[in-house]
């Protein structure tokens, strides 16, 4: 009945008590009484962080103007600090300054405007807090991050001056050491407005036109960042391109950063152009492009010839990128670009070329996924000479999914993988090892004729002729209940 009418009346329903009353929980502690709790309180405030909290709950209640002076007055002491952060007290000064930015996102909500001023002091602290520290990666630059990807919400309703917060912005960029706020750019695009982002654009590209070609630095990366940013936020593709030097447009990654905007943009003769420019070298040598460049390039490419039109030389692209890399994806695309019937014989065709493609992983990997577990297990018998064992993640999975029908060769698997972990002592996956031995045993019971292969007693044979001094994988085999 108390819970009815708490819902009726508005109040928040106490939670469910959970184990005894002596339990530290909610429930427990409300059954205290408001009085009991405030003294327990008051006597624990003692402590410097409790009575912090306490003194910034009681104005987040009563005087929002008094918790904005409260959160300032303890960001302005600790922004004067310059003395280094012990090790032994970053947890305390982290959950410190978490407190504070907790507390300026709970003043957002009554006073956004005042939030967001605070919410940027807290930022404009973390280079110099930072440098306080031997390493940045922590909980106190975890407090950092959050208050840069959590000031979006903070600056929703605020009304700041364009002009200033641009200014506050681009200061923020030039004292970021640590390269943390490229994303604040994006977060308070909406609270820039047309004139606070174009007043950041042109002191971006002053500061940045101000500076010698030769003296380039961190700070020109960091400005060219946020003036890319600033295009992307107002579809200016052109803006975007001329980040980038001439020379860098003519490469295959950005190349295709540019030619995915202007697709974006309805602008495909452009992208065409773009791409074509940018395209991957063939050069051996430190200058050939990387198979994650030619992958992005490749994709744009594929994208700007359709919307161009050149739908056959799309198609041509795409089959001669899966002769090279057995890439499905690529396939599938190829297939769904076909007339009607002619998506079963180049299927047949991708088979043939996956079968005598020149890497057996690669060749194993893509009938095993696609799937035609027939023709994968025929890959195996054909060549298990060439079966490494060394991807473990391949030989268990093909493994698992042959072993129902074809147990031969996901014993063959197996083997190859015990094989590789015991030759190159490979202690990490001796527990796995002995897992796979003891399923190459079951699956024996199943196999009618090993044809040219040794049975599972001569091979466990070999292993133990080769292997017996491997006692640690010795010692997971007996903790199965196996002896070797």
């Amino acid at each position: 009945m108390a819970r009815k009418a708490a819902a009726t009346t508005g109040e928040k329903p106490v939670k469910a008590r959970k184990g005894s009353k002596t339990t530290l929980s909610e429930a427990n502690l409300v059954d205290l009484g408001p009085e009991r709790l405030a003294a327990i309180l008051l006597d624990l405030s003692s402590d410097s962080h409790v009575k912090r909290v306490l003194r910034l709950e009681l104005f987040a209640e009563s005087n929002t103007e008094g918790l904005a002076l409260e959160i300032s007055k303890r960001l302005a002491t600790v922004g004067k600090s310059s003395s280094r952060i012990n090790w032994r007290k970053r947890a305390a000064f982290a959950k410190d300054l978490d407190l504070h930015r907790q507390m300026i996102e709970r003043l957002a909500q009554d006073d956004a405007t005042a939030a967001l001023d605070l919410m940027l002091d807290l930022l404009d602290m973390a280079t110099p807090t930072l440098d306080r520290l031997s390493q940045a990666e922590g909980p106190i630059g975890d407090v950092f991050t959050a208050a840069r990807d959590g000031i979006a919400a903070v600056a929703v309703g605020a009304l700041p001056d364009p002009i200033v917060l641009a200014d506050r912005i681009a200061l923020l960029l030039r004292r970021d050491d640590y390269a943390q706020f490229g994303p604040l750019v994006n977060a308070l695009t909406p609270t820039l407005g047309p004139k606070g982002q174009a007043h950041l654009r042109q002191t971006l590209e002053a500061a940045l036109g101000a500076r010698s070609p030769r003296s380039a630095s961190r700070v020109d990366a960091i400005y060219k960042d946020a003036l890319r940013r600033l295009a992307d936020a107002s579809g200016d593709v052109d803006a975007f391109e001329a980040t980038f030097a001439p020379d860098l447009r003519r490469t295959p990654l950005v190349s295709a950063e540019i030619a995915r905007r202007l697709l974006a943009a309805g602008r495909a003769e452009d992208a065409l152009a773009t791409l074509q420019a940018g395209a991957p070298s063939e050069k051996s040598g430190r200058h050939q492009s990387s198979l994650e460049e030619r992958s992005t390039w490749e994709e744009a490419m594929l994208d700007a010839l359709e919307a161009t039109g050149h739908q056959d030389e799309a198609q041509k692209r795409r089959w001669a990128e899966f002769e090279r890399t057995l890439s499905i994806p690529r396939l599938r695309a190829y297939l769904k670009g076909l007339p009607d019937f002619d998506d079963v014989e180049a299927e047949d065709q991708a088979k043939a070329v996956a079968k005598r493609f020149p890497q057996f992983d690669r060749a194993l990997a893509f009938l095993v996924s696609w799937p035609d577990l027939p023709a994968a297990s025929r890959l195996i018998l054909s060549r298990a000479g060439e079966i490494h064992g060394g991807d473990d993640t391949l030989m268990a999975e093909a493994a698992r999914r042959l072993e129902g029908s074809y147990p031969l060769a996901a014993t063959l698997l197996l083997r190859a993988s015990i094989q590789y972990v015991l030759t190159y002592g490979v202690a990490p996956r001796y527990a796995e090892a002995a897992r796979q031995l003891l399923e190459a045993e079951s699956l024996s019971v199943v196999i009618g004729d090993f044809g040219e292969y040794p049975d599972h007693e001569a091979f466990v044979a070999d292993l133990r002729a080769m292997h017996s001094r491997k006692q640690g994988f010795r010692s997971e085999l007996e903790a199965l209940g196996a002896t070797f």
